[in-house]
């Protein structure tokens, strides 16, 4: 059985926004919040990319046009940037 607890759209934002207004620290708010740094990571980044309704549960996957997915290909192997960095300019 899973030990997760879900956090609500309300509890992520809460997380970010201490993180981006208060500037507090990854570890404080994952231990606070009892969750991983990863989660906080991983909010804060979905926060950046798609705001609020990135904070939603997403119970589909999403699916990327293989245009989207050539280009982010292709700038990766023409060193255009890190994995990170690009998923972040095309959305994955």
């Amino acid at each position: 059985m899973s030990k997760r607890s879900p956090k609500s759209v309300e509890e992520k934002l809460e997380v970010v926004l201490r993180y981006q207004i208060e500037g507090e620290a990854v570890g404080q708010l994952a231990r606070e919040y009892g969750i991983s740094k990863y989660s906080v990571r991983d909010w804060i980044r979905k926060y950046q990319t798609n705001g609020i309704e990135g904070l939603k549960e997403s119970h589909t996957w999403k699916k990327y046009s293989s245009e989207l997915k050539k280009s982010a290909v292709e700038d990766y192997l023409d060193g255009k940037g890190s994995t990170h960095t690009i998923c972040q300019k095309y959305g994955i």
